[in-house]
């Protein structure tokens, strides 16, 4: 695998921001990755992003690296493993979740409600979602992005109380 592999890889296991993929880089949990992606410079990896835009693998949303649907059927021929996908519109609603992320972290707080919007989560008020059960990975990136503490999690017994 190639650092861009990598990369694709990283991206299609979770969607976040560059800032959040250069920070989760050298602790990622996700799929082995090659020591040279590990050691690989900023600049570096700045590149190999600017070749896979080229190629049409990654866009660039707002701040975000996203992972295109070409991207993601390269990787899935090369190393035949399921990605990340949106969480079906079908897909039972079993979790409220409910934060409230301080003013001063706006961004990390715009973040996490684009992120429960990819995840099938529905807005009933701006800091309170109903949707799937989180995967794993998504909610450890709230710990490493320190905004779990603001973050609390409900189990949703009836999809309707009337």
């Amino acid at each position: 695998m190639s650092i861009g592999d990598d990369i694709l890889v990283i991206l299609s296991s979770y969607h976040g921001g560059y800032k959040l993929m250069s920070r989760r880089m050298h602790g990622y949990t996700g799929p082995a990755l090659q020591k040279s992606f590990q050691e690989a410079s900023e600049p570096t990896l700045r590149v190999v992003l600017a070749r896979l835009k080229e190629k049409g693998f990654v866009r660039k949303d707002e701040e975000e690296w996203i992972i295109t649907k070409k991207g993601k059927e390269f990787l899935k021929k090369k190393l035949k493993i399921d990605l990340y996908r949106k969480a079906p519109k079908n897909m039972p609603k079993e979790l409220i979740i409910v934060f409230d992320i301080p003013e001063k972290q706006r961004k990390k707080r715009d973040w996490l409600r684009r992120e429960l919007r990819r995840l099938g989560f529905v807005m009933l008020q701006q800091s309170v979602w109903l949707g799937p059960i989180l995967p794993e990975s998504f909610v450890e990136t709230l710990g490493d992005l320190g905004i779990i503490r603001y973050s609390r999690f409900f189990e949703a017994k009836k999809s309707s109380i009337v």
